[in-house]
């Protein structure tokens, strides 16, 4: 594989595996490494189907994994295989809920620990209908989830309240046969680990493309980064404090590479090219770095159901592990929405999803990092390579 495919197939991103994470044994390494493995497949295979629409692009595949890993606690037969094949999970049921409710308690302590903000929640909500006690204990033991029956406002109130205030809403409207609703919020506030100065920050040109240009505050900061550089693209390690966690961005060196890069997006070749940024020396490097606030929403039930997880759409489902009959119960809807706020003093983020279950009814030189033209860009836990948050900033002039 030569360089400029190797480097194309980063920019999905995910952190850097190693066979065993400090404080953890050497199996809860494991759970927590093919957890994160498979987050890193499911986001590349939504980042494909979701930027085939052109502009920005921001979500949550961790979010989105464990809404979806709770829903999946309660499928059977072929619609738990073709959740497990779309979803990338590398463990079966009891394994999964094992390592999902231990990573996030690590995901936790390491922010904690560096100073930072990290809030993962799950909740059930019973919306019309019942499930078994058996299921709700999984939830509850396994992802901490706050189970409480109510209606539209219930829902969106929680998860208002889980973010912060940053997503009002996350569904606009209930089924008339809605039996229940899996949630999952996750919250991210991040100070940068060498704030930029506000007096750096200037309005500069952003080129959209090759013949747009749009005027943005672009931030300026030269210090220590970890900075990998390749023929066609350049790829930095943003740190926040302390360390544990950071924003890793892939620039393609021309204005117009972005989608080149997008072309050739692969899962298998991330960990090696993560493994040599993370390898890289602090250098002085000078980076240029826009300020932008996005907001995003996307309806996941087409993508999903592309990628493979048909049955459950369907009254061929089979989610018997909720407590009802096969072909009673099914997905009607997946909605997620995430925000996302870049500033001189860091980031913050938030996700959530919503689940709703229906039944019938280099040189001497000085280093350079000018993010000036469309890039990508990830939140990752260092020590798990678990990705957080995902997106595309094509036009930071846009919130959108």
């Amino acid at each position: 594989m030569n360089r400029l495919f190797a480097a194309f197939t980063v920019m999905i991103m995910i952190a850097v595996w190693g066979f065993s994470f400090p404080g953890v044994s050497g199996a809860a390494a494991a759970a927590h490494k093919s957890v994160a493995d498979g987050n890193t497949d499911v986001a590349i295979d939504l980042y494909r189907e979701l930027g085939k629409n052109q502009g920005n692009l921001f979500f949550s595949p961790f979010s989105i994994s464990s809404a979806l890993a709770m829903t999946y606690a309660g499928a059977r037969e072929d619609t738990a295989a073709q959740m497990k094949e779309a979803l990338h999970f590398q463990l079966e049921q009891s394994g999964l809920n094992s390592a999902f409710r231990s990573l996030n308690q690590k995901l936790a302590e390491a922010a904690e620990r560096s100073d930072q903000k990290l809030n993962i929640a799950n909740a059930l909500v019973l919306t019309g209908g019942r499930v078994s006690n058996t299921y709700e204990k999984i939830l509850r033991t396994y992802y901490n989830a706050e189970i409480f029956g109510g209606d539209l406002g219930a829902i969106n109130g929680w998860v208002k309240r889980k973010t912060e205030g940053k997503i009002d809403t996350i569904l606009e409207q209930l089924s008339a046969n809605s039996v229940c609703v899996i949630l999952n919020a996750i919250y991210f506030k991040g100070t940068w680990d060498a704030q930029f100065d506000k007096t750096s920050t200037l309005n500069a040109p952003f080129s959209v493309s090759t013949d747009k240009q749009v005027k943005i505050p672009l931030m300026h900061r030269k210090d220590n980064y970890k900075l990998l550089e390749q023929d066609k693209v350049q790829i930095i390690s943003l740190p926040y404090k302390g360390k544990a966690l950071s924003m890793v961005v892939i620039l393609p060196k021309e204005v117009d590479g972005l989608a080149n890069v997008e072309e050739q997006l692969k899962a298998k070749d991330i960990k090696e090219l993560l493994a040599k940024l993370d390898k890289q020396p602090d250098r002085k490097v000078s980076v240029y770095f826009p300020k932008f606030r996005m907001e995003t929403k996307y309806d996941l039930g087409g993508p999903f159901q592309k990628m493979g997880m048909k049955d459950a759409f369907s009254s061929r489902a089979d989610f018997t592990g909720m407590g009802w009959q096969k072909g009673y119960l099914w997905i009607g809807q997946i909605k997620h929405k995430a925000f996302v706020e870049v500033n001189e003093e860091g980031t913050e983020a938030a996700a959530a999803t919503a689940v709703e279950m229906v039944t019938k009814a280099m040189p001497a030189r000085e280093l350079v990092f000018r993010a000036d033209h469309p890039f990508f860009f990830m939140i990752r836990d260092n020590e798990t390579g678990t990705i957080l948050f995902m997106g595309r900033m094509a036009d930071p002039a846009t919130q959108r």
